[in-house]
């Protein structure tokens, strides 16, 4: 019996990127971190929050942190409004949505994401895409998660 590599399988599918823009900048998130793209009509304010948790929200009966990463990047805070949309996203057990201004599309990961540092955000960054308009900062989900720290916690911590 031979069995093939992954990529060779007929079938197999392709990792994909999940292209989000923040401040007006491209950003990639793998999809495999991605969970979905929503819409928060409310937001629970959370007293004494570091600043860039923007509150929390209820979805469906877990409490999820709405979190503004674009400090992290090197971008300007935003705020979060009626109508804010988030990436949640979740590594290892942790969660949390990510507030973005719009999501671009799903697009292949294709060949190597660069050397793993990108000048912008070389903190946060697991390689660069190189896309239509530039290159695209391939964001990694685990160091900003665990940026995050403190409300960014697995459920099982919380229990």
């Amino acid at each position: 019996m031979t069995t093939l590599p992954a990529e060779s399988q007929p079938g197999a599918r392709q990792a994909q990127a999940c292209l989000v823009k923040l401040a007006g900048t491209r950003f990639a998130v793998e999809v495999r971190y991605a969970r979905e793209v929503v819409v928060f009509h409310e937001l629970t304010l959370v007293p004494l929050a570091p600043p860039y948790l923007l509150g929390v929200v209820n979805l469906r009966g877990s409490v999820m942190p709405v979190v503004d990463v674009r400090p992290f990047l090197g971008l300007e805070a935003a705020r979060a409004t009626r109508e804010a949309r988030g990436l949640v996203v979740e590594c290892d057990g942790a969660h949390a949505a990510i507030l973005i201004d719009e999501v671009e599309g799903l697009e292949p990961l294709e060949g190597p994401a660069g050397d793993g540092n990108d000048v912008r955000v070389p903190d946060f960054s697991a390689g660069r895409l190189e896309r239509e308009g530039g290159m695209v900062a391939l964001l990694d989900v685990r160091r900003i998660l665990a940026a995050l720290g403190g409300p960014i916690q697995s459920a099982e911590a919380v229990r």
